[in-house]
């Protein structure tokens, strides 16, 4: 009798034995995962946040640069809104430019900055988004541990586990225990999405600063072209002066006259060439365009000078009615809606040689400084026809493109109407 007891007992230890020693063993597998999942992360995330928080020292040393440099713009900006209050003279003019040269040769200067700080904090997200899927990666492994140990449970007939604990107690806390491990599994997948919810915001910041850089690049050659034209500017006027106040009073003189004649000669042809086209009814092309809808007349898009630009250089004298574009002469000009050419003039003092196009919605088209002309008053022309050649003719400092959107006749903003 006591050597059945015995072998019951042994039997029972046995069975029990069995049961646990892969839990332990995977326990100590899930133990040892972990700890070396964490050893190794801990030991790479560190070098990484070595070199992020070397990143977010450069990062706010280039952010002071960009601080002491907009300080030294609005100097200047504030020295040119004294003068330009002041009465014309060559002085006054000649002083303005120098402070607009300096303020953009600033502008020039803050750009390059802006770009420094915005490839170092590419660097640092591209960095953090390394991390971020070392931490997923390794998530996933803890993970799989976790499912494999909850695999294992799921496998164990419960009543065996009751019959082989000395207790109900004991019963309970091995039930409670899978439990707890469902509670962590539900605890690391709730971390996991937010690793990957995070490392998707950091792909879209990644893609907003590729963006934004792409965007400082053509702002800052967009300021090296609007540098250049106000060293030309300068140029000009001393060389069309001679330093003389007096030439300079006359230059001004007959620059005023010249662009009201322009404007006047301009809005009363568009007027008659408009009313006879018109008569003509539906026999005439003209008439039978649709809705007009502009394109850009070039490809490139550096404007140098706004509609109504507050940093025209003669802003005090005249507003400036269009827009100018930087670029180099010859440039191919392309008309910008199909209409009727109302006007080709050679060699005017203001606009030098220019070409009016006429269209639908009582808008006209101007483009103005060219170096060479494609078409002839009197003729039709469609959207996109190369009519022209860029240029640097008649008041003009270096060569571009003005180009002027007119309604009824008077000049109105191109980039309301551009696409």
């Amino acid at each position: 009798m006591l050597a059945r007891v015995k072998t019951f007992k042994l039997a029972k230890y046995h069975i029990i034995a069995l049961i646990l020693m892969p839990i332990i063993l995977i326990g100590g597998f899930l133990l040892a995962i972990n700890n070396l999942i964490a050893e190794e992360t801990k030991v790479k995330v560190s070098a990484n946040e070595a070199v992020i928080a070397d990143l977010n020292q450069q990062i706010d040393e280039q952010r002071k640069k960009l601080d002491e440099l907009a300080d030294k713009i609005d100097e200047y900006k504030d020295n040119i809104n004294k003068y330009k209050n002041q009465a014309s003279t060559l002085k006054s003019q000649v002083y303005i430019l120098d402070n607009q040269i300096a303020k953009t040769q600033l502008d020039v200067k803050a750009k390059n900055e802006e770009i420094k700080v915005t490839e170092l904090e590419i660097q640092k997200v591209e960095l953090q988004i390394i991390d971020n899927e070392r931490l997923i990666e390794e998530q996933k492994k803890y993970l799989a541990a976790f499912i494999r140990l909850l695999d294992y449970y799921d496998d164990k007939d419960y009543l065996l586990i009751l019959l082989n604990n000395n207790s109900f107690s004991e019963f309970f806390d091995q039930v409670n225990n899978i439990e707890g491990i469902e509670e962590d599994l539900q605890k690391a997948l709730n971390r996991f999405q937010e690793m990957v919810e995070k490392f998707n915001q950091q792909k879209q910041e990644l893609n907003a600063k590729r963006d934004q850089l792409s965007e400082l690049m053509n702002k800052l050659e967009n300021q090296k072209d609007v540098l250049e034209d106000q060293v030309e500017t300068k140029q000009y006027l001393i060389k069309e002066t001679n330093n003389s106040e007096k030439k300079y009073q006359n230059l001004v003189s007959d620059l005023k006259q010249e662009q009201l004649t322009a404007n006047n000669a301009v809005a009363a042809l568009e007027r008659r060439l408009r009313q006879e086209l018109e008569k003509k009814g539906d026999e005439e092309k003209f008439n039978t365009f649709g809705e007009a809808s502009l394109i850009w007349p070039m490809d490139s898009r550096r404007i140098t000078v706004y509609f109504r630009d507050p940093d025209y250089p003669y802003r005090y004298l005249f507003e400036h009615s269009g827009l100018d574009v930087g670029v180099p002469s010859g440039t191919s000009i392309k008309a910008a809606e199909a209409g009727y050419v109302a006007k080709v003039a050679i060699g005017t003092k203001w606009y030098g040689t220019y070409i009016m196009i006429i269209h639908n919605n009582n808008l006209a088209t101007l483009y103005a400084h060219l170096s060479s002309v494609n078409v002839s008053a009197d003729q039709y022309v469609s959207r996109g026809q190369i009519i022209a050649g860029s240029g640097n003719t008649g008041f003009s400092s270096g060569p571009h493109l003005h180009f002027e959107v007119r309604l009824n006749g008077l000049p109105v903003n191109p980039l309301t109407y551009l696409p």
